[in-house]
This record gives structure tokens, C-alpha cells and sequence, in this order.
């Protein structure tokens, strides 16, 4: 997780090639990495005084 946050944070370039194509969740892990700093910079799930604008955030991320 802590390499997809960089890779999220400052660009594929940030990763070394090799080691993220051995990686069997590489895609999940960057998706979730991006998805994270998307929430704590845009909340495209809402908050408790507006709704969110991203109508797929609760389905891949369900909470209750």
C-alpha cells in the first residue's frame, strides 16, 4: 500500500518497473491508493452535510 500511495502521490515514475509488474495486486493496490487521496482531498463519497458526487464510491465502497 505504502508504494501505491507514492506511485499516487508522484507519478509511475516514482516506482521501480520491475518490481510493480511482479506485483499479483498491482492494479487493486493503486486503485485504492488513488481512490484514498481522492477521499481526502475531493470526499466524492459526501460528507454528513453533502452528498457525494461520485454515484459508483458506496457500491465499491459500501458502508453503513
Amino acid at each position: 500500500m505504502a508504494g501505491a500511495l507514492l506511485g499516487a502521490a508522484h507519478g509511475v515514475e516514482a516506482l521501480p518497473v520491475d518490481l510493480v509488474s511482479r506485483h499479483e495486486l498491482a492494479w487493486v493496490l493503486d486503485t485504492l491508493a488513488c481512490d484514498l487521496l481522492l477521499e481526502d482531498e475531493d470526499s466524492p463519497s459526501g460528507s454528513e452535510y453533502v452528498k457525494g458526487w461520485d454515484p459508483h464510491w458506496w457500491h465499491r465502497y459500501a458502508g453503513w
